[in-house]
This record gives C-alpha cells, sequence and structure tokens, in this order.
C-alpha cells in the first residue's frame, strides 16, 4: 500500500490525483489518498470523472468551502494536515511509501508551516541529515545540491562536503533502485563553460569528484552543463553518464522537464520510506479550469509502486 497527498486545494493537486486514479484501474486497491472526501467528491461531479472513492479516500481535514488559483492560509493548513497524517501512517507502517502533490509554499507559510518544503518537513520528521532531491525519468538522472535557493546565495552554499553527499545518495540509488552495478556519475560546474569562469566553487566541486573517486565511485566532472544534452551527432554525455549531479534548481529541472515530455518525477533520495512527486508546482494559473495534465502524477505513483517492490 501506498497513499498519495492532494496537495493545496486550491492548485491543481486534487485534480491530478483523481485524473491518475482514474486511469490506473488495475493498481487502485493499493492506493489511498490523504485529503478529503467530499471535497474530492465535488470536483469529481465538477470534472464528470466516473469514480468511485468511497475506499480510497482518508480525511486529513474538514471540509471547507476555498476558491481555485490563489494561495491562502487554511489551504495550507490542509496541506500541513495531510503530511502529518502521511508521516503518522508511514511511521505505524499502513503504507510503504508516499506520493506528495504540489503545495504552495506561500500558503503553507501563512499557516505557520516552520519548514521550507515538504522535504524538509519529512526529513525533519524522520530524523535524516542527508538527503536529496533526485529529478528523475526514464532519459536522464539529475539530483539537485542547492533546491529551492536564490541564484545569488547557491556560490556560498555549494561545499565540498554537499557535493559528495550528493554524488553518494546518486550513486547508491543507481546501484540499489535501477541495479546499475558501477554507476558513472558526471558533476556539472556552477559555471558557464566549466572553468573558464570562477566565483569559489570550483575548487570545492574538483575536491568532491576526487574524493568521490577515492571511495570507488566513478565520477567525471566538472562538466559544462550547458552541453551535456546536445543530442548526436554534436556531442552526447547524456550517453556517458548514468546520472548527474546540479549545483541548484533550474539546471537540473530543465533538462529532465524537456526530455521527460510532461512525465517526469520527483524522488526524494536518502528517507527511510519511499517518496515521490510530480515534476511541477501547483499551476494556480489554470487550477480548477478542468485542462490539468496528470502525466506527470500518474508516472509518480507508478515509479513509487515501482520503488517500494525494488526496497
Amino acid at each position: 500500500m501506498i497513499a498519495t497527498t492532494i496537495g493545496d486545494p486550491s492548485g491543481i493537486g486534487p485534480e491530478i490525483t483523481l485524473k491518475a486514479l482514474s486511469s490506473l484501474t488495475s493498481q487502485r486497491s493499493n492506493l489511498l489518498i490523504i485529503g478529503n472526501l467530499k471535497l474530492l467528491e465535488d470536483l469529481k461531479y465538477k470534472l464528470k470523472i466516473k469514480l468511485d472513492l468511497s475506499n480510497n479516500v482518508i480525511d486529513a481535514f474538514d471540509y471547507f468551502k476555498y476558491n481555485f488559483g490563489k494561495p491562502n492560509k487554511r489551504c495550507g493548513t490542509a496541506s500541513f494536515l495531510q503530511l502529518h497524517l502521511a508521516s503518522y501512517l508511514l511511521k505505524t507502517g499502513v503504507i510503504k511509501g508516499i506520493v506528495t502533490a504540489p503545495v504552495s509554499k506561500t500558503a503553507l507559510q501563512m499557516a505557520g508551516f516552520p519548514y521550507d518544503g515538504q522535504t524538509e518537513y519529512f526529513a525533519y520528521e524522520f530524523g535524516v541529515k542527508k538527503y536529496g532531491m533526485l529529478a528523475w525519468s526514464d532519459q536522464v538522472k539529475i539530483i539537485l545540491v542547492t533546491i529551492h535557493k536564490p541564484l545569488k546565495d547557491v556560490p556560498k552554499l555549494i561545499t565540498t562536503e554537499k557535493v559528495l553527499e550528493k554524488i553518494i545518495l546518486l550513486s547508491n540509488y543507481l546501484k540499489d533502485y535501477e541495479k546499475i552495478r558501477k554507476p558513472k556519475i558526471g558533476v556539472f560546474s556552477l559555471n558557464p563553460h566549466a572553468f573558464e569562469f570562477t566565483c569559489g566553487a570550483e575548487d570545492k566541486i574538483m575536491k568532491a569528484i576526487q574524493k568521490a573517486r577515492k571511495l570507488g565511485i566513478t565520477c567525471d566532472g566538472p562538466l559544462p552543463a550547458d552541453s551535456a544534452f546536445l543530442l548526436p551527432p554534436h556531442s552526447s554525455l547524456l550517453s556517458e553518464s548514468d546520472g548527474y549531479v546540479a549545483m541548484y534548481h533550474d539546471q537540473g529541472m530543465l533538462p529532465v522537464k524537456l526530455l521527460s515530455k510532461g512525465g517526469g518525477v520527483n524522488a526524494t533520495l536518502g528517507l527511510p520510506f519511499i517518496r515521490t512527486s510530480p515534476l511541477h508546482g501547483t499551476a494556480f494559473d489554470i487550477a480548477g479550469k478542468g485542462i490539468a495534465d496528470p502525466s506527470s502524477m500518474i508516472s509518480a505513483i507508478k515509479h513509487c509502486w515501482k520503488l517500494v517492490k525494488t526496497r
């Protein structure tokens, strides 16, 4: 049994959850939805989705009325309560994995949520210090050294220890879950053209690569990220490494989102359970319109099941 939250009610999370559940007919009995039954029933009828939810939904919060498309405190509280219930179900062994639908960090902050995001919440709840966000697709796997940080702050957040930590997390994931006996890791530079421009992070990245090699990890870099994903015959580092380490959010997310064509998944490495999520946000601009694409949510659920079985 795994579960998925519905995320922020005013975003597209409830919609893509319903659409995903509707398409996953054969596995539906093994998927629990953490949210609110009446809220989902109302949305189901609005979207004209024929689906029996009676055996799949567990209420994490009381029903309330809200408006789509803008963050508010009550939706932030509902998002927090879903994570709280998910944490309890994981700790008690009721579920073996969790898929988290998109939440609004603004709404969570309005509700007094004291963490940077869902990842940080789970890390705190389970006492995990070393964890990482993996942007996953069939085509490429990229772990991020820094996640949701302003670009101006990234150079000072890059340390040898953090880069090495992410190299090890990615290497272990590729061995344990992708069943690659001796994975090859490519590590991106922070700046364009690797060492042509410097900001103090290059030596730290190089030292992390050297330390990883001493641990027996096949590691290459720092690589210029702008040429890593050129298609043949021009260049193809893509075929030379099994996974990559990116220094900041967009450097890793952009190629995965582009190559996966909407089917990418975020997986959190280092937690004592499987956690995945869609590779997009709340999409407030289209929330409530019935046009949200559930592809990434479906991929996140399927990937969670796959990892749970492998584990």
